[in-house]
């Protein structure tokens, strides 16, 4: 008769389940080397059962290095705190818009409003998401050695300047309701007493809503892809750079430049297809 695997056998009354957990980390940090894929695609195998997924977790809790690249940590950390100063400051300025004409005054500081929410709600996440993530892996750190001391001073350095960073406020999503709520408006308008105005005035009445939603749907685009430009070409590479020398914590974070967008796509297409089919139909029916 085989022998019952360790995790089922009794332990002996001097033995502890932290010993018997760290015997089975061992085991798995064994067969753990080369790259992280290979490492869970090897772990597949000595995990009967077990699904992708579970073998990332299962190596990840037996690689419990606090940082992947302790020595370089300090010189990314600074890169990306260099990176969110810029961002923040001059990240959303001076946006292109061209080929508007005289427009062009009117669009530019329209466009800039929106991707300076975007530009300042990324850093804000930034800087949450880093103070979050230092504080954890400063927790896993051997007290006492290099990688807590660093990973400390640069938990301190988010913290003090989490206060001065609140985020891009409500303005885009307020003028992204505001564009959304036009045309139904107007077309209540139009059930509620257009009923013996001419059909020049209801086209115009359409028209107008629709019209300014259509503006506003562009500077949102318009802003978004700004935001996500800027974001890219300041933060994406630091970012990345500063999670390599972490190492498995994840995806960094993402601006919200593309839900802002899809969100304005989505808008755009329910009103220029949706409401004047309804608009119509009542038309009819009156």
């Amino acid at each position: 008769m085989t022998d019952a695997p360790r995790s089922e056998q009794p332990r002996r009354p001097d033995e502890l389940l932290l010993d018997e957990l760290t015997d089975q980390l061992e085991a798995t940090r064994r067969v753990l080397t080369g790259s992280p894929a290979d490492a869970a695609e090897r772990a597949l195998g000595r995990i009967g059962g077990a699904s992708e997924a579970d073998a990332r977790l299962a190596s990840d809790l037996a690689l419990s290095a606090p940082l992947a690249a302790a020595d370089r940590f300090e010189e990314a950390h600074r890169l990306v705190m260099h990176a969110i100063e810029l961002l923040d400051r001059d990240g959303f300025r001076d946006p292109p818009v061209v080929a508007l004409g005289p427009l062009r005054g009117i669009a530019r500081p329209a466009v800039e409003f929106v991707a300076k929410f975007i530009v300042r709600s990324h850093t804000k996440h930034v800087i949450d998401d880093l103070a979050k993530l230092y504080a954890q892996r400063e927790s896993q750190a051997e007290p006492g050695s290099r990688e807590r001391h660093v990973l400390a001073r640069a938990r301190i350095d988010v913290q003090r300047l989490s206060p001065n960073y609140s985020g891009g406020g409500i303005g885009a999503p307020l003028l992204l309701a505001a564009g959304a709520t036009l045309p139904a408006l107007a077309s209540l308008g139009q059930q509620l007493g257009a009923i013996d105005v001419s059909a020049r005035w209801v086209l115009v009445g359409v028209a107008v809503p629709l019209g300014l939603f259509a503006v506003l749907s562009w500077l949102l685009l318009r802003g978004a892809a700004v935001a996500r430009h800027r974001s890219q070409l300041v933060m994406g590479r630091p970012l990345a750079a500063l999670w390599e020398t972490v190492g498995r914590a994840g995806d960094p974070p993402e601006d919200d430049s593309i839900l802002l967008a899809t969100v304005a796509i989505v808008l755009t297409a329910l009103v220029w297809f949706a409401l004047p089919a309804v608009i119509g139909f009542g038309l009819v029916l009156f």
